[in-house]
């Protein structure tokens, strides 16, 4: 920065200081010492303040009365059927009904391992059928 542009700066701060520390002084707090103040003389001095004291006045508050709010009833609570019961199927049926069918099998084919094994199959589905 150059000096004469720093000069410049600071005069044009002190400037500023200058006017900021001086408006305080031209406050007038609202009396303007015999001047007209909207176009009617205005004589008032700071030591001959003059104050107007109403008394108080008290009115009642306008009282404010609502009806109460409808009333809401919460819906009537869903039912549902029971779930229809799942049946399992038991296994007993099943393995009893291939153990006949495996006698019955071996008994009628003479112990045959194909009429066992035909026995068997047909006893268990006859078995399992039966156990529902």
């Amino acid at each position: 920065m150059k000096t004469s542009a720093f000069h410049l700066l600071s005069l044009a701060g002190l400037a500023v200081s200058a006017l900021a520390a001086s408006v305080p002084a031209l406050a007038h707090d609202g009396y303007f010492y015999g001047r007209t103040h909207y176009g009617r003389p205005y004589f008032a001095y700071p030591g001959q303040r003059v104050v107007i004291v109403r008394p108080p006045v008290f009115v009642d508050r306008p009282v404010v009365v609502y009806r109460p709010g409808p009333v809401y009833y919460a819906p009537a609570p869903a039912y549902y059927a029971a779930p229809a019961p799942v049946y399992y199927a038991q296994p007993w049926g099943t393995i009893g009904g291939a153990i006949a069918g495996a006698a019955i099998g071996s008994i009628a084919g003479d112990g045959r391992p194909g009429a066992i094994a035909a026995g068997s199959v047909i006893g268990a589905v006859v078995g399992g059928g039966l156990a529902r």
